[in-house]
């Protein structure tokens, strides 16, 4: 079983820090990634309750569904699933690696790096402070994508994605270590709201020290409160037995 063999192997690569992994184990994870499939998640029993529950009551946002398929102290593997056009807002993984892959539809995924060394605006009246992040990833992913990763400073940690409007999507997520709010070594989830970079009011004219195209991969990221309307529903796994 496909998704046993990539518990297995979680079980003995992963040790719970937030050092990223090598090379050669991204490489074996993504593998194993690419390997599962809906049916080794029992992924249809959820895009039908997500189908009811969205329609009954013309949800709008619509309602975000995610199970957790394995957790332990050093990893977590759950799956998210968007009904057709909602979106995850822009969040980051502090001190996580996330390795992802869509089961099922399609999402455009935008993804942001911090620009090293830190560069911030300071907060002026109305206007908060924010960060200068690099634009890593603007596409279109779907299932035949296979598997991506993201680092804690690196690979775009900080992302968005939106289901496209083929139907819902389906995110498997095997996040290292696992995500603990309550930890005394690890940051919450952060929500940002991404600026271009020439239409923060605190940016000053470069005198073209800067091309077009550098700038359109910049833009400034100002954390915020979690939206009031992105809802979630907590569906219980009912897939094949893992251990």
């Amino acid at each position: 079983m496909a998704l046993q063999r990539l518990i297995d192997k979680c079980h003995y690569l992963f040790d719970g820090t937030n050092v990223p992994p090598t090379a050669d184990v991204v490489s074996i994870i993504c593998g194993m990634i690419d390997k599962v499939g809906r049916e080794d998640v029992a992924l249809m029993e959820d895009v039908r309750f997500s189908n009811e529950i969205n329609a009954a009551g013309c949800q709008e946002p619509p309602i975000i569904t995610f199970k957790t398929i394995f957790e332990c102290e050093n990893f977590t593997i759950t799956v998210f699933l968007l009904p057709q056009g909602a979106a995850m807002p822009l969040h980051d993984h502090p001190g996580m690696t996330v390795f992802s892959k869509l089961l099922i539809g399609s999402a455009h995924i935008v993804s942001y790096d911090w620009v090293q060394p830190r560069v911030c605006t300071a907060a002026a009246g109305s206007v908060p402070k924010a960060m200068l992040a690099q634009k890593v990833l603007d596409n279109e992913f779907t299932a035949a994508s296979g598997a991506w990763v993201l680092f804690p400073d690196a690979g775009g940690n900080l992302h968005r994605f939106v289901a496209g409007e083929d139907g819902p999507c389906a995110l498997l997520d095997v996040m290292t270590p696992r995500y603990s709010p309550t930890s005394e070594t690890q940051e919450r989830f952060a929500f940002y709201k991404d600026i271009p970079y020439e239409l923060h009011p605190n940016v000053v004219n470069d005198d073209g020290e800067m091309t077009q195209e550098q700038k359109c991969r910049l833009a400034w990221l100002q954390e915020i409160d979690e939206p009031e309307d992105l809802r979630f529903s907590d569906l219980p796994y009912q897939g094949p037995p893992v251990v």
